[in-house]
């Protein structure tokens, strides 16, 4: 089963050959008495204060609001996405995880899975509806291991949408039993950046493999609008997974796009971008 957006592949070509989005090329109007602005947030989860970065868009009134979930351990943080998402009208919350990059609170990938819903519960708060959140229009982005919290965060019936960019399986990715040599010392260099050592993640990983299961978690994003983004990184399968599982459940289909880079689109940053905006604008179109 094979899903493509044409357009979207289309934006794959030179910059100068391209129609885009607004968002990607112009800075819109200042708007004086509602600007647009970055707000430095917490967020509670497991006991303890989280940091996260908050751009709110131009404009009087609530906004449609992305919740933007990094990978492991985060050295892709794609806040270039926030900025193009913030002027095309979308708030976009974009957290850390507890343990990792200096964060409070203890790192595990359950942990991450708690994060994302407590961030989830941030922005349904009063707190969020102070800076104009729209809580009926939340979508979930999440890249790699924030794919795969994405994924997990399924079970919210509520949510509006969701993306998944290179989206990973960590119960997969973490089973030490498989890995290569220079896999178990990739796996440790990023496990450096956070204040869990790589026994207690491959260990977390087996304990929580069932409950993540790839194919019935993502059965459970069905209902809502998806957007699968993939690249030759090797987690295509995956995502072309998760779609199939969609449609088996019910749908409706998800959008599916492969771009020829790696794993963080270091040369279709341009087209990752007008991907994700474009899908957003066809989905959730203003009000």
């Amino acid at each position: 089963m094979r899903f493509i957006l044409l357009a979207a592949i289309a934006l794959t070509a030179p910059v100068g050959a391209q129609t885009l989005p607004a968002a990607l090329a112009t800075d819109p109007p200042r708007d004086a008495a509602h600007p647009a602005r970055l707000e430095q947030v917490r967020y509670a989860t497991g006991g303890v204060q989280v940091a996260a970065r908050l751009f709110v868009a131009a404009g009087a009134g609530i906004h449609p609001t992305v919740l933007l979930l990094h990978g492991f351990p985060g050295t892709e943080l794609n806040l270039d996405l926030a900025r193009v998402l913030q002027r095309a009208g979308w708030n976009v919350l974009a957290i850390h995880y507890r343990g990792v990059w200096g964060a409070p609170g203890q790192f595990s990938f359950s942990h991450t899975v708690e994060d994302a819903h407590a961030a989830i519960a941030w922005l349904r708060s009063p707190a969020a509806a102070a800076y104009g959140v729209d809580p009926t229009r939340i979508v979930a982005l999440g890249h790699s291991m924030g794919g795969f919290d994405t994924l997990m965060l399924g079970d919210d019936k509520a949510l509006a949408g969701y993306v998944l960019i290179s989206a990973a399986d960590m119960a997969k990715s973490a089973e030490a039993d498989s890995w290569t040599a220079d896999k178990r010392a990739d796996f440790a260099d990023e496990a450096s950046y956070t204040n869990a050592s790589v026994e207690a993640l491959t260990a977390d990983a087996a304990a929580h493999g069932a409950a993540w299961n790839w194919t019935e978690r993502a059965a459970q994003l069905a209902g809502r609008p998806v957007l699968v983004l993939t690249s030759d990184d090797g987690l295509a399968p995956l995502g072309e997974a998760a779609a199939r599982s969609i449609v088996a459940a019910g749908g409706p289909k998800p959008t599916v796009v492969h771009m020829t880079t790696d794993h963080s689109y270091n040369d279709h940053r341009v087209a990752l971008a007008a991907t994700v905006a474009q899908w957003l604008a066809v989905h959730f179109p203003s009000r």
